[in-house]
């Protein structure tokens, strides 16, 4: 059993400081290779759980999203595309105390470059992995990308993840993966209306269970913890989140960190409360680094 994740449309993320910002001194800024599933694959890595992250990239970005194979944790399968990959500028250090972001439009993706991630998911999946697709859809191609990259991954016997909002994440549970990670805005757009109580959520997130066969789901509640949900034991468990010990660095890539947390308790065939509490704990490690993914477990000693 392996797990994989996919990202199509990938990201570099850009760290500066408010004074450099003003001043357009961004050739100083620290650059990450990003996007969601890569966010994942970083987070499994530093659990100590093996991945392979398949990222569409562009072409002149290829280089330095390979430079994350380490050889024996992370392989990182590049589908280069025309094209730069967007940029998610993060802003620290400001004036007013918060932490502020711009995001910058990339490449456009084809339908032929999403054919060389079909047949890489063909090429490499066995029964028993783990898909985990994450992000938003790049521009380019259909709505229904995910439920068909879905669909192909269940007929190989593989069980799939999909971390997704909006229109992608609507389209991509018609496929029934086996676990998704909305949090309760997310809910409310599946759904089409607001949640206001515990008993709301709870009732919405049984109700997508069931109307979209989905086992596993499990909600982010910002600093309120979690909530997850396992159809084969009817229950929903909550957790708390983690009490910081020390300044809160970043909260990007949380969510990415608990889907990894929790994906490294399954495969290690931990409880179901240990999987979730396991979500938690990456989560939390993941608010004290800068980078996403990244996680510093020393929070905990």
């Amino acid at each position: 059993m392996k797990i994989i994740t996919v990202t199509l449309n990938a990201a570099l993320d850009v760290v500066v400081d408010e004074a450099m910002y003003k001043k357009t001194e961004l050739r100083n800024a620290s650059v990450i290779p990003a996007g969601k599933g890569i966010n994942v694959s970083r987070a499994l890595m530093c659990g100590q759980v093996p991945s392979t992250a398949i990222v569409v990239v562009g072409k002149g970005e290829e280089a330095l999203f390979g430079s994350m194979n380490d050889g024996k944790l992370l392989e990182v399968i590049t589908v280069p595309v025309e094209g730069e990959t967007r940029r998610n500028i993060t802003i620290s250090n400001c004036s007013d105390g918060q932490e502020h972001h711009e995001r910058k439009p990339g490449f456009v993706v084809s339908e032929e470059d999403i054919e060389k991630v079909y047949n890489i998911l063909m090429d490499i999946v066995v029964e028993g992995d783990w898909v985990v697709f994450s992000g938003s859809i790049p521009p380019g191609i259909s709505g229904d990308v995910y439920a068909r990259l879905i669909s192909v991954c269940k007929r190989k016997g593989a069980y799939t993840a999909l971390d997704s909002s909006g229109a992608a994440m609507i389209s991509g549970i018609v496929a029934a993966p086996y676990l998704i990670k909305p949090n309760r805005e997310e809910l409310e757009e599946i759904l089409g209306n607001e949640i206001t109580s515990r008993e709301e959520l709870e009732a919405c997130i049984r109700r997508i269970s069931s109307m979209y066969d989905i086992p596993l789901i499990i909600t982010t509640l910002s600093d309120k913890g979690c909530m997850a949900y396992s159809f084969e034991e009817d229950d929903i468990f909550y957790h708390k989140a983690f009490e910081g010990k020390k300044g809160i660095v970043s909260s990007v890539g949380c969510g990415d960190s608990s889907v990894a947390g929790f994906l490294s308790g399954l495969i290690k065939h931990e409880s179901f409360e240990e999987c979730v509490e396991d979500a938690m704990r990456f989560a939390h490690a993941n608010l004290f680094t800068e980078v996403p993914g990244d996680l510093d477990f020393g929070v905990f000693e």
